[in-house]
């Protein structure tokens, strides 16, 4: 049914960009690494059993998406899916994961028609249906779709409906406005969470007085400028896995402001500054935001400093906002990436209203914390998610199960972001896992909803901060290294919900490398590139597990260049093992520029054992290097060899 080209432009789109200013080397780099882009990867399944993902056109970190849409979308349901014959519409979607809604979008709806051959890339779309061509691309705020629109009927200053519901209270001031330019076979559309007269402006400036062509060209450079900041060399399969995940790990979070400006979802009010927003932190913590302080460092202060410009406006810090609090996910993932930007060095956001909005998360429960259960997605008018149970946690040193949902995940969740040893009071030495525990001190094995997106079995690595304190618990390095086997021999490995591992959950994400702490780095190495090879793929199911805003993708682009962060805020990175032959990462501001070379020594598809790591001729003997001597640059050198050697 619908093709995949990547790479597809008008002719004269092909011949502005060889005129472009790029450096020839650093522009063919790009254009060969965004031709690896499979944007079908991910698009075809139901609900958690696949990627979750559309083949977007726009920018990177752009406040909206166009999509082709198949079906309409709704929470657990996208706009587009691959198993679909039927195009009914085109969709300026801001909807950043099947789990989350809507808002601020824009339907364009045509008559209902089969799809006969459709093209996609990051930055510009075509499709054929019903003997009808429509081609689109989009920019930051404006859109431009061409093609026989004759049927479609969008009103200059029309005032999109808005679904409150997905806002997680009602915001009297929010409204979505839309501008509609009738051009020559086509429309444009300029879109604002502002004004009818901000839509205006941003059509005007981002498309006005350009050529369709000129305006995909535009758009394609700015995939360009993130594709050549990293090369690789790798089988092909693992460069389309790679550079497509790097796709959408450039997606989110959305940047929303509007020449200087932003609509705040936290106080229904306009502020002047930077905002990004769609952020899926209890998922994208772990790896995705460590990625982006690699791969697009000058976006790491906005993307702060918005966290805290939410704290402000809405009186704390959020888990999931989209644009507002959304009651989603638990723990501190806020806190935690914002710890890891200060240690990391970044110093272009406000520190002292980061550690004053921390010590607030931290310290002060929120209203009626002790009265209700603070159920996954329940809203409660005025209170906003922050750290349910943290009245109990604060007294006790753990969550109790009978006041609060999910308290085994909460605790160590909280523990994790204060970097204590909260969690050893879940630990119940008799059954040796992490329990729930009521008020009263006891153990309930069989209390309810007490985990997050993970069984017990797993619960028990998920105190990636303190590896030598859950060793041990368990009864020291050997018997945590045999207790780490068993779990992947009998659980990590067991079917679930169609896919062939609990990958597609995020708790699982750094255990493997837990193997490094406990003194078996090999271990790491073969689960490592076990997850790699076998999770991942370039069918049109992608991967286990949803997308989750780049977390995914972002674990394997780590994964395969050979280093992952199993604690992000620690600053260090643990060593893994690599599938590329090499790689090449070209670091800037904030950072001194400079060029980190990854050489795998003794490559051989299917080799995974590392006989050592060494960063600029020094051996890395606890598998581990510093995020502060990765960026300086220089040469991260793998020497592999045969398992059986």
């Amino acid at each position: 049914m619908n093709s995949f080209v990547s790479h597809v432009v008008p002719l004269s789109v092909a011949f502005a960009l060889a005129a472009s200013g790029a450096g020839r080397s650093e522009r063919c780099a790009a254009v060969d690494n965004l031709a690896c882009v499979d944007p079908l990867i991910g698009t075809e399944g139901s609900g958690s059993e696949y990627g979750g993902m559309m083949p977007y056109a726009g920018v990177p970190f752009g406040s909206f998406q166009m999509v082709p849409m198949t079906r309409l979308n709704r929470v657990g349901q996208l706009s587009f899916n691959q198993a679909d014959d039927t195009l009914i519409g085109f969709i300026l979607t801001r909807q950043p994961a099947i789990w989350m809604g809507d808002w601020g979008e824009v339907r364009i709806p045509v008559e209902p028609a089969k799809i006969e051959e459709a093209k996609y890339t990051p930055y510009f779309g075509m499709v054929k249906a019903g003997g009808r061509a429509f081609e689109y691309t989009a920019t930051a705020h404006a859109a431009w779709l061409r093609g026989d629109l004759n049927d479609v009927r969008l009103l200059d200053g029309y005032n999109a409906n808005i679904d409150d519901e997905n806002l997680g209270r009602q915001l009297p001031n929010f409204r979505g406005w839309r501008c509609v330019k009738r051009v020559e076979g086509g429309m444009q559309i300029g879109v604002s969470l502002i004004s009818l007269e901000q839509a205006r402006r941003n059509l005007a400036a981002e498309i006005g007085g350009k050529t369709f062509d000129t305006v995909v060209s535009e758009t394609n450079a700015e995939w360009e400028k993130y594709f050549s900041r990293i090369e690789i060399d790798a089988p092909e399969d693992v460069k389309t896995v790679f550079y497509t995940g790097l796709y959408h790990t450039l997606l989110c979070p959305r940047q929303i402001d509007e020449e200087g400006r932003y609509y705040s979802a936290f106080d229904d009010s306009v502020h002047g500054g930077t905002m990004y927003s769609c952020y899926s932190l209890w998922d994208t913590y772990r790896a995705e935001h460590p990625w982006l302080a690699l791969v697009a460092p000058e976006r790491v202060d906005g993307m702060m400093q918005s966290l805290l410009e939410m704290y402000r406006e809405g009186g704390w810090l959020p888990k999931w906002p989209n644009p507002g609090y959304t009651g989603i996910m638990v723990g501190a993932p806020a806190e935690i990436v914002l710890e890891e930007a200060m240690v990391k060095g970044f110093v272009g956001f406000d520190h002292c209203l980061a550690r004053e909005a921390i010590r607030k998360n931290r310290t002060v429960p929120q209203k009626f914390d002790t009265e209700r259960r603070w159920r996954d997605r329940e809203e409660y008018g005025d209170c906003p998610e922050t750290r349910a149970g943290l009245t109990s946690y604060l007294k006790r040193g753990y969550v109790a199960c009978d006041e609060t949902d999910e308290s085994v995940s909460r605790t160590l969740d909280f523990s994790l972001a204060d970097r204590n040893k909260a969690y050893t009071n879940l630990w119940c030495a008799s059954a040796r896992l992490f329990l729930p525990r009521r008020a009263d001190g006891s153990f309930d094995a069989y209390a309810k909803r007490a985990y997050t997106e993970c069984s017990r079995e797993t619960a028990v690595w998920c105190v990636p901060h303190d590896p030598e304190g859950l060793a041990a618990l368990i009864g020291g390095n050997a018997a945590a290294i045999k207790r780490l086997d068993s779990f992947f021999e009998m659980y990590f490995w067991r079917p679930e919900r169609g896919n062939k591992s609990i990958h597609g959950n995020e708790p699982s994400h750094h255990i493997a490398y837990l193997y490094n702490r406990f003194g078996s780095p090999e271990k790491t190495q073969q689960r490592v590139h076990e997850i790699l090879t076998l999770a991942y793929s370039t069918n049109r199911k992608g991967f286990d597990g949803n997308e989750d805003c780049g977390q995914m993708s972002a674990w394997y682009i780590f994964s395969a260049l050979g280093f992952y962060p199993l604690d992000p805020a620690s600053g260090c990175y643990e060593i893994g093992s690599p599938i590329v032959r090499g790689a090449k990462l070209y670091l800037g501001a904030p950072y001194a520029p400079a060029t980190l070379e990854i050489r795998v020594r003794n490559y051989a598809p299917g080799r995974w054992r590392v006989r050592r790591a060494l960063l600029n001729g020094v051996e890395l003997e606890d598998w581990r290097v510093r995020h502060a001597c990765l960026v300086k640059g220089g040469v991260l050198e793998f020497e592999m060899f045969a398992p059986a050697q």
